[in-house]
């Protein structure tokens, strides 16, 4: 068995990563265990900021300068 670790995912905002086991398939190639994770490493809280929001203000409220 192996383990593959993705840390960071590229091309997101934030810090994701993900975690997985892997073993030989029966046939060609691999598969993964059911124990995959996936986690997040920061938190910023704009999600708290859009709750009951139109989600066209999330382009105005979480934008940068």
């Amino acid at each position: 068995m192996a383990k593959i670790i993705i840390d960071p995912v590229n091309r997101m905002e934030g810090h994701l990563g993900i975690e997985a086991d892997i073993t030989p398939a029966e046939s060609n190639g691999f598969r993964l265990n059911p124990n995959a994770q996936c986690r997040g490493n920061m938190y910023r809280g704009f999600e708290q900021l859009l709750k009951k929001r139109d989600p066209r203000d999330a382009m105005v409220i979480t934008q940068r300068h």
